[in-house]
C-alpha cells in the first residue's frame, strides 16, 4: 500500500506533531490512499500555530508563500500555504480542516492525510494538469 513511503518516517512525523494540526499531502497522501503515484518526498501541510511550533520561517517565491521548512531530507512542511495562479492572485490559505483531511488508519499506524478532492484543488491551483488528470482518472 505504501510503496516507497517509509512507515518509520510517517511515525516520526506523527511523534513530532501529535496534538497539532497537520496532514500529509501531495503524492505521499495519494499513495497512502492506494493510488499509483511516484513519491519523491513527503509534504506536510499545517496551520500557522503548528508552523511556529516547528520554528518555520515565512517565505515567499514567485508561485508559493507559506511558513516553510524541512523536518528531514525528504520531509517538507508548509504552514498556511498559498499558491499564486497565472493571473497573479493568491489562493485562499490552505491548512488541514475536517473537510479536506481525515485520519487514515492502518494496522501499523494512523496518519492524517488530505482528501483526493483537496489534492485535485491544489493541483488545479498549481496548474499541474498532468497530475490533475491522472488523479481524476484514478479516483
Amino acid at each position: 500500500m505504501t510503496k516507497s513511503i517509509e512507515i518509520d518516517k510517517l511515525k516520526e512525523i506523527d511523534r513530532k506533531l501529535v496534538g497539532h494540526n497537520y496532514a500529509i499531502r501531495g503524492t505521499a497522501s495519494l499513495v497512502l490512499q492506494g493510488l499509483d503515484f511516484k513519491v519523491a518526498d513527503i509534504d506536510v501541510l499545517c496551520d500557522e500555530e503548528t508552523a511556529k511550533y516547528l520554528n518555520l520561517k515565512f517565505s515567499e517565491t514567485s508561485k508559493f508563500k507559506s511558513y516553510f521548512g524541512k523536518l528531514t531530507d525528504n520531509v517538507e512542511v508548509y504552514g498556511n500555504w498559498q499558491i499564486k495562479n497565472p493571473k497573479g492572485q493568491w489562493s485562499e490559505i490552505l491548512v488541514p480542516t475536517p473537510t479536506n483531511s481525515y485520519l487514515l488508519k492502518t494496522p501499523d499506524f494512523s496518519v492524517p492525510v488530505t482528501t483526493i478532492d483537496f489534492e485535485l484543488h491544489c493541483y488545479a491551483l498549481m496548474g499541474r494538469w498532468s497530475v490533475f488528470h491522472k488523479l481524476k482518472r484514478l479516483s
